[in-house]
């Protein structure tokens, strides 16, 4: 552990996610005694992990180490699990370690899957939020689509993660013997995006082995079936559980939020009940709801850091004003979709750009030395050109379709 010195202030960062990373690369080792604490010693490009099912991805492309890159930031990496927070010792009790104090603490420890309370999820599901679950769901659909017989895949939740992960299965195992069911609590396929992106999704389906069970809530999830009413169940080798994510416990026994619900911040990230406490990425509530998603989370890291910062100096604090970027979401091979407010264009070609987004960010994130991050980008640039760019215009058909861009 790293001596405290009297001039540097004590600056503490819980999660190593997008708002974790982002903060520390933002605070300057020679002003703040800067501590992230992860109980992973990966960064993970979660927007992504989705073409760990079409394996377009591998999962060292998609991490990035965390010692290093908070060391490399002259910062102190702690590989632990947190399991106090005390607000009024100014403290946080760690598994296997002794107590960190600090004098400003960012929490940033993102949320855990989701149940909804829905029997057999834990024993059942495979679940879809980290490198590992999806690199696991990859390995699992090569082995079905290895079978003789057809095999039954059930992908619950038709929002972003979804409709992604949907997409994945199309790109590699369209013709390859697997029958893929969608099931959706609600009425429509991306109930926060623009309508016109049901239909189209739909449409793009409507050739392959896919079908939608919509407005149907999940019951139970059986060892291989899903159960959706006392008369209705889907058979299933493989249930891929969406569910999204829920507030960390943790939150609510530190006082950082009521029960079972995010951390109410102010406008400026800080907690709305210790004011040495700042909140970003999925953990924090702001008054006004903001997607849960990366590149959010990337600016309320940065925000979050320099309020630290001002509030140890004794300045007044900066609002958070989020930006309104786009939505890319993809459908494997068959298209992607760039969201604009309430207006949706879809076309092959927005992939590339997504594919941009996750070569930019992870460069922008990455503080190791250019000799050790340049064969990573090297990497990153071989799989891109070899696993989407090279089949996206290898025959004219390709071509074609990906000249092609629709405003739905």
């Amino acid at each position: 552990m790293k001596r405290h010195h009297a001039e540097r202030k004590r600056v503490l960062i819980l999660g190593g996610g997008f708002a974790g990373l982002a903060a520390a690369l933002e605070l300057s080792p020679k002003r703040h005694d800067v501590t992230l604490v992860d109980r992973s010693h990966w960064f993970e490009f979660l927007p992504n992990i989705h073409e760990l099912l079409s394996q377009v991805k591998t999962p060292a492309l998609l991490r990035l180490p965390l010692d290093r890159n908070v060391g490399r930031a002259g910062h102190t990496f702690v590989r632990d699990e947190v399991v106090e927070i005390d607000p009024p010792g100014r403290r946080v009790r760690l598994e296997r370690r002794p107590p960190i104090e600090y004098d400003a603490l960012i929490v940033t420890l993102g949320g855990v899957d989701a149940t909804r309370g829905v029997p057999g999820v834990v024993e059942n599901a495979f679940p879809f939020k980290s490198v590992d679950q999806c690199d696991r769901i990859g390995r699992r659909l090569d082995r079905l689509a290895a079978r003789s017989e057809p095999a039954h895949v059930v992908v619950v939740g038709g929002g972003l993660e979804g409709v992604e992960a949907l997409g994945e299965i199309l790109r590699r195992y369209r013709h390859r013997g697997l029958r893929t069911t969608l099931v959706e609590a609600r009425d429509r396929l991306l109930p926060e995006s623009p309508e016109a992106l049901d239909a189209h999704v739909r449409a793009l389906c409507a050739r392959y082995p896919v079908e939608f069970a919509m407005n149907a809530p999940v019951r139970e999830i059986e060892p291989e079936a899903v159960v959706l009413g006392p008369d209705r169940s889907l058979p299933s080798d493989l249930t891929i559980w969406t569910g999204g994510p829920a507030p960390p416990g943790l939150l609510a026994a530190c006082g950082l939020a009521p029960a079972g619900a995010w951390a109410p911040v102010k406008e400026t990230l800080r907690s709305e009940t210790h004011r040495e406490i700042f909140i970003a990425g999925d953990a924090a509530a702001l008054a006004e709801r903001l997607p849960k998603q990366a590149y959010h989370a990337l600016d309320m890291g940065v925000c979050a850091a320099r309020n630290a910062e001002r509030m140890l100096a004794g300045k007044r604090l900066a609002a958070f004003r989020p930006s309104g970027k786009p939505t890319l979401i993809s459908f494997g091979d068959l298209t992607c979709f760039l969201v604009v407010g309430r207006r949706a264009f879809a076309g092959p070609s927005l992939g590339a750009a997504k594919e941009a987004v996750f070569e930019l960010v992870m460069a922008q994130l990455d503080a190791q030395p250019l000799w050790t991050r340049l064969p990573r980008v090297v990497e990153r640039a071989d799989q891109a050109t070899r696993t989407l760019l090279w089949p996206s215009i290898s025959s004219l058909g390709a071509l074609r379709r990906q000249a092609s861009l629709t405003l739905l």
